[in-house]
């Protein structure tokens, strides 16, 4: 299900907002190595690596990712990470991550590449690379901000031949701006994991998401979970010489790139959302010029409301009305079908056009504009029918506060994954593929072009038709590669009933992906 989500919500991002809406540029360096022809195989460092990269992608890094790399190809990218540091400037922020083997020799820590012949200490300058090699090459690029993650502290893989090796790895000095993590204490071990990533990789991947964490605040909650999913048999460890605050997603009190962050005001946007949902399948152009005049150009629904002023005043200029979307007005069924698949396209460009409206407003912060996004993304995608196809029969025996908890989770949960920033990667280029009949409800096919020269994604997203909304139809549904992401939870979640029910599904989700993050209360 993972899986699938990803792709859709990174789809919807690219789609909606194009662009990332950080100030400042996020650069990192992905590598995990876990094929060792000559040292045996770790099963999950190059997991760990796709986890850590596609988290780090979702929170707006332009991400150079390295599975089971040879010393040659780890150092071309570390030449390649430090120089676009450099190039990108001052105010840029580095992030180093890597999984795999890792061993300390007198003192000075290595990063072993895979198909290494190392027999004795000698060979592993030879061989390997120095973890130092990293940090000069990021301290070299003058950037104010640098994040060392080092997932890659297991147990010496060379012990014979090796007088000074010692266990884990050596505490190495963090740089004026560098925070150096540790998946360990320095020293001690690490477990690569028995699940699919290890213990502190899967809780990074967690707290990075949670948003106004200070950096070393998100530290602090890796290490609580890392020690209480090991039994406190291993301690996550950070060395820092930061000297300015870093939000990996801010909040209400902190901004991304040093800009000062508006003071979040939920009732604000919870009233504009309530102010549209009584308007918004009105036929009389003032109420939509009502709306224009309260919010602006700051509206979450400021582009939609400009559109159908315009419509509506060309309507009462020539006496005509528009017609009920519930009234067939005796058309045919082609002709029905025909306006709907014009509607349906029309839908997505006046979304896009809106939503990417929202995510540049001026002035306003990012945590301002991601509130207002969720706002609108609320309004077109109708979670109910969804929350309740994913549980089948379970809804039927649920008690209403077992529902509530779920349905709450489940649609925050939609919201708060959302990947705001993924324009990054992308070249901003999506096309209308096809708009079809799909049963009783419409298909809209979309390909967003990828920048790196990789296969565009496909998405398809499923809307059906509601008379009641602002553009008739909302969102039930996203596929992609003709596979249901409401088939895949169904699926995924079917397990997790049987075992404990509603509760425990509820529970097992927010442990998962963290609890959901809530800054406005979307109703329906």
């Amino acid at each position: 299900m993972t899986r699938i989500w990803a792709v859709v919500v990174v789809a919807l991002a690219v789609f909606l907002t194009g662009q990332s809406a950080l100030a400042e540029k996020r650069i990192a360096l992905v590598i995990g190595n876990g094929t060792y022809p000559n040292l045996g195989a770790l099963k999950n460092p190059p997991q760990d690596a796709k986890l850590m990269a596609r988290t780090l992608r979702s929170l707006g890094f332009e991400v150079i990712e390295r599975i089971d790399a040879n010393q040659k190809g780890m150092k071309k990218a570390i030449k390649a990470f430090g120089n676009k540091l450099e190039a990108t400037g001052k105010d840029a922020v580095g992030l180093f991550y890597y999984a795999g083997h890792g061993v300390q020799v007198r003192g000075e820590n290595f990063l072993v590449p895979v198909n290494v012949d190392i027999q004795d200490e000698a060979d592993v300058d030879i061989e390997a690379v120095s973890a130092n090699a990293v940090l000069d090459n990021m301290a070299f690029a003058g950037n104010d901000l640098n994040i060392v993650i080092l997932d890659a502290c297991r147990n010496n893989p060379f012990k014979r031949g090796f007088r000074s090796a010692s266990r884990g790895l050596a505490r190495m000095d963090a740089s004026r701006g560098t925070l150096i993590a540790y998946a360990t204490s320095p020293g001690d071990v690490a477990a690569d994991g028995s699940g699919t990533n290890s213990p502190y990789t899967a809780a990074l991947a967690t707290a990075m998401r949670k948003p106004d964490l200070l950096v070393e605040q998100m530290f602090k909650q890796v290490r609580v979970s890392v020690q209480h999913r090991t039994k406190d048999a291993q301690t996550p460890w950070e060395s820092s010489s930061l000297t300015g605050n870093f939000y990996f997603v801010p909040g209400s009190k902190g901004s991304a790139g040093g800009l000062a962050a508006m003071p979040l005001d939920l009732n604000n946007t919870q009233e504009e959302i309530a102010y549209w949902q009584s308007i918004q399948d009105s036929r009389n152009s003032k109420d939509f010029q009502s709306y224009l005049e309260r919010y602006g150009e700051t509206g979450a629904f400021t582009i939609l409301a400009r559109n159908r002023v315009k419509t509506l005043r060309a309507h009462e200029s020539d006496g005509t009305s528009p017609a009920r979307r519930t009234a067939a007005n005796g058309k045919s069924d082609q002709q029905l079908a025909t306006e709907a698949l014009i509607r349906g396209r029309k839908m997505i460009l006046e979304l896009a056009s809106n939503a990417n409206h929202v995510m540049g407003i001026e002035g306003m912060s990012l945590t301002k504009r991601v509130e207002k996004f969720r706002g609108l993304l609320g309004e077109v995608v109708d979670f109910k029918p969804m929350a309740q196809f994913v549980l089948g029969g379970y809804y039927d025996t649920a008690t209403p506060d077992e529902w509530a908890h779920f349905y709450a989770t489940y649609k925050e949960l939609f919201l708060s994954g959302y990947e705001f920033t993924a324009g990054e990667n992308w070249t901003g280029k999506y096309e209308i593929e096809k708009i079809r009949a799909y049963g009783k409800d419409m298909l809209i096919s979309i390909r967003l072009d990828r920048e790196d020269g990789l296969e565009a994604v496909k998405v398809g997203f499923r809307v059906r038709r509601r008379p009641n909304s602002f553009f008739g139809y909302k969102i039930i549904d996203a596929l992609t590669k003709g596979i249901s992401l409401l088939v895949t939870q169904r699926d995924d979640f079917r397990t997790h009933l049987k075992k404990g029910g509603l509760p425990y599904l509820t529970d097992t989700l927010e442990k998962r992906f963290g609890k959901a993050v809530r800054p406005v209360d979307i109703p329906g």
